[in-house]
């Protein structure tokens, strides 16, 4: 089973609507510029990768589920999940069987504001392992990104962040609404990303897009557990009896 994670850092380059319905088109322009430019983009994203996995001309239609999560109006279809980081968008297209969430964060500077934010709501083991990495800043940031794939997931959020645990040290998580779940990020040198999954995903596959093609750069194996020197991945660790 493969997930597909793709993203696009926008330039001043158009948003190609080739591949969008008149429904997705005519809704964006109800929406304010900036927003507009968003919104089209990444179902834009979206409708590259549906064409390039699946073979679908035209991106499906498109409902809301909850929380106002969008979602394919089709259940057949896979879910997907969409995030955002300055001027990068990216879309998450999660396996037939799994329910995906997606995180992204830029590295920005030491402000006190920023820290202060990133370690709210941190638990103190969480903290423990933060001050025991070569790059707290940066650690910190990476968990910040792996809590917010994993509360993306459909009805995560409902049950209210503290009911999602997260054991670094361990390389393991536990989510009450997904009990199956595992989330796996990357430090990059800009930006970290997460991806989460409501089950075991054994491959996700990283894609680039400059606005006109969309190119594979690599096949992540999740399930290894020598996926890259910044590379952290939680499992999910059993509920409790």
């Amino acid at each position: 089973m493969a997930s597909h994670f793709a993203r696009w850092m926008m330039t001043h380059v158009s948003v190609p609507a080739r591949h969008l319905p008149d429904p997705v088109i005519n809704f964006a322009h109800s929406l304010p510029e900036k927003r507009r430019a968003r919104y089209l983009a990444s179902r834009a994203l979206l409708a590259e990768l549906m064409l390039r996995v699946y073979g679908i001309s035209v991106l499906p239609e498109l409902t809301s589920g909850k929380n106002g999560r969008p979602c394919f109006a089709d259940p057949e279809l896979p879910d997907f999940s969409i995030a955002y980081a300055g001027n990068i968008v990216g879309v998450l297209l999660a396996d037939e069987e799994s329910y995906g969430g997606l995180g992204m964060e830029f590295v920005r500077a030491h402000s006190r504001q920023t820290i202060e934010q990133l370690a709210s709501g941190l638990s103190s083991g969480e903290k423990a392992w933060i001050r025991a990495q070569n790059e707290p800043y940066e650690a910190a940031t990476q968990l910040w990104t792996i809590r917010q794939s994993v509360l993306k997931l459909p009805d995560e959020a409902n049950h209210g962040v503290h009911t999602l645990r997260l054991l670094p040290a361990s390389g393991r998580l536990r989510s009450l609404a997904f009990p199956d779940a595992q989330a796996i990020s990357d430090e990059e040198d800009l930006m970290v990303w997460s991806c989460a999954f409501s089950h075991g995903s054994d491959r996700l596959h990283l894609w680039d897009y400059d606005g006109t093609v969309l190119a594979r750069r690599y096949e992540m194996l999740t399930t290894s557990q020598h996926v890259g020197p910044r590379v952290l991945r939680l499992t999910s660790l059993p509920l409790e009896k």
